[in-house]
């Protein structure tokens, strides 16, 4: 069976960013010249979604659209989640189509015509975690599979699915083993734990591990400031927050890997030494985890399955549209950096 080619091929091909590609095929703006490149290359490529329209469905079995809540920027992340779920489309005969939805400059209702005019069988939602616009998007009355969801879950009637890591279960593991492994009793939790599920879940991993050994943990422990409005990206910032805690953290787990390298530099700058004197946990495993002095313990998900895994989920819910919403968690491994062994 030929292989599908992926935006992120016409890209190369091109010497171009994978933006620059997607917009070019998805309508967006970019110069004439390089929208005539783009569709150059994916007409001599072969690209499956090219001359896609909604009267022209012919014998494809279903038609989706990949809806993201904000520019998908984390390359390393979301490459290999993208080609899974457009792999996975090809091999099962479905169409693709994706559309980056901006709050603040797109009005709700051009989506919406935009899922009307093509005619979609099922929405994969991706970086959405605004609630009120999760309930607009299931009031479209389509089948929806969000990739992560909103922290505040509850509640939340609709005909969808969420794939996500076990962050749970692989944060309350590690804790649990650090504590007992070190006999750590200060721990802290960096990031806006309310910024989505898998952060609040990471989170809730922590204190159960914490309440399963010591019994308490109070919120003035942690650094949980709204990404709205505190930059976990600044250094200083991230140093203040730590010096203003009421003890010195013996671990420090973070909502990602990024996150977590920031907190190892603000703790090089205050001449805290990591893994001696304060262990650090990440997630996600991208390359910021496996930069030296000192790498980052992370934990690993298969990205290309879980993309694959999206459109299984989103088939299965068109197929039986009366089945509960499901969340499926998906294993993760642990890959131990020298944040963590002393």
């Amino acid at each position: 069976m030929r292989k599908a080619i992926t935006i992120k091929e016409i890209a190369e091909q091109l010497n171009l960013s994978r933006n620059t590609v997607s917009k070019a095929l998805n309508g967006q703006y970019v110069p004439e010249k390089t929208r005539e490149l783009v569709f150059s290359k994916a007409k001599e490529l072969g690209y499956k979604s090219l001359n896609s329209t909604p009267s022209a469905r012919g014998s494809k079995k279903y038609r989706f659209i990949l809806i993201s809540g904000k520019p998908l920027n984390n390359m390393n992340y979301f490459v290999p989640l993208i080609k899974g779920i457009e792999n996975s489309c090809y091999e099962d005969n479905c169409e693709l189509f994706q559309y980056v939805y901006n709050k603040s400059r797109t009005p709700f209702r051009g989506l919406s015509d935009y899922v009307t005019e093509l005619d979609v069988d099922g929405i994969i939602a991706i970086e959405c975690f605004d609630k009120d616009f999760i309930e607009r998007l299931l009031g479209l009355g389509k089948p929806v599979c969000f990739i992560d969801f909103t922290a505040s879950y509850d509640n939340i009637n609709g005909n969808y699915d969420i794939i996500c890591a076990n962050d749970r279960h692989t944060i309350f593991t590690a804790v649990l083993h650090l504590i007992k492994k070190y006999g750590i009793t200060r721990l802290t939790f960096v990031g806006d734990r309310m910024h989505c599920m898998s952060f609040r879940e990471r989170y809730l991993g922590m204190l159960n591990a914490i309440i399963r050994r010591r019994g308490t943990h109070g919120r003035y422990e942690d650094i949980l400031l709204s990404d709205e409005g505190f930059n976990y990206g600044d250094v200083n910032a991230v140093k203040t927050k730590i010096l203003q805690l009421k003890y010195r953290p013996e671990c420090f787990v973070c909502c990602n890997d990024f996150v977590a390298r920031i907190v190892c530099t603000a703790l090089k700058e205050l001449n805290v030494a990591i893994p001696e004197s304060a262990l650090v946990i990440g997630f996600d495993d991208v390359p910021e985890a496996h930069n030296p002095a000192p790498s980052i313990t992370t934990f690993s998900i298969d990205k290309e399955f879980m993309g694959r895994e999206t459109i299984r989920t989103l088939i299965n819910r068109i197929e039986m549209p009366n089945c509960p919403t499901r969340t499926i968690h998906i294993s993760t491994a642990v890959v131990a950096g020298d944040s963590t062994c002393r």
